[in-house]
């Protein structure tokens, strides 16, 4: 494990083209927020630059649930519960492993209202993986057996449905991750714009220092 290395799993809000891997869905740069027009201009890159860190894989991908009810033009292999098993599984990534890996879904699940279902947390079954709750669960699960000695960080975004945003947040200390809760992030058609990237980053920075 190398402590300086970050690994993502996200959706469009950490996206960036010519930075996630090959077939996952862009979202910026987007022609309606003008103002992101660089990766730099990112939440995650401003962090990795903030507190000195490398990225070993954005495995961030638009549209993509966490669950596997997705939405329209995606396929299962697309959620998050799927990505994952490619992107921080036991082997990491060419035999590296993240120090750091940031857990940033839910919501597109909320957007296509998905049903939220309940907190499970062993004996999950393919019906239930289909359910916001239980899908989360089963992601903190695998993500910590797959990677027991790297900080896991749950990201939360405002604006969710209060059950979905509540759920995860005790998911995460079921399984003693760090959650952070998003607060007032400044969107453009419901995404972070230049502004809402640097609050995103400020947030988590500051989260981060927290559980140092």
């Amino acid at each position: 494990m190398n402590q300086h290395l970050v690994s993502i799993l996200g959706d469009s809000y950490s996206t960036f083209s010519g930075c996630i891997p090959e077939g996952n869905y862009v979202y910026y740069p987007h022609e309606g927020i003008e103002n992101v027009k660089s990766a730099e201009d990112t939440w995650w890159y401003q962090l990795l630059e903030r507190r000195g860190l490398h990225l070993l894989i954005n495995d961030s991908s638009s549209g993509t649930t966490v669950s596997n009810r997705v939405r329209e033009h995606h396929t299962v292999k697309d959620s998050f519960i799927n990505r994952m098993k490619r992107s921080l599984s036991d082997d990491g990534i060419n035999g590296e492993k993240p120090g750091l890996i940031l857990l940033f879904g839910g919501t597109n699940d909320c957007w296509i209202d998905n049903d939220v279902g309940t907190l499970q947390f062993s004996d999950w079954t393919e019906e239930s993986l289909f359910s916001v709750l239980p899908a989360y669960c089963y992601m903190l699960d695998y993500v910590k057996k797959n990677n027991p000695n790297t900080r896991i960080v749950g990201v939360i975004n405002c604006d969710l449905k209060a059950e979905i945003m509540q759920g995860m947040a005790a998911a995460c200390r079921h399984y003693g991750v760090q959650s952070v809760q998003l607060h007032d992030i400044h969107k453009v058609n419901k995404h972070p714009d230049q502004l809402g990237m640097q609050q995103i980053c400020d947030q988590l920075d500051a989260a981060l220092d927290e559980r140092a």
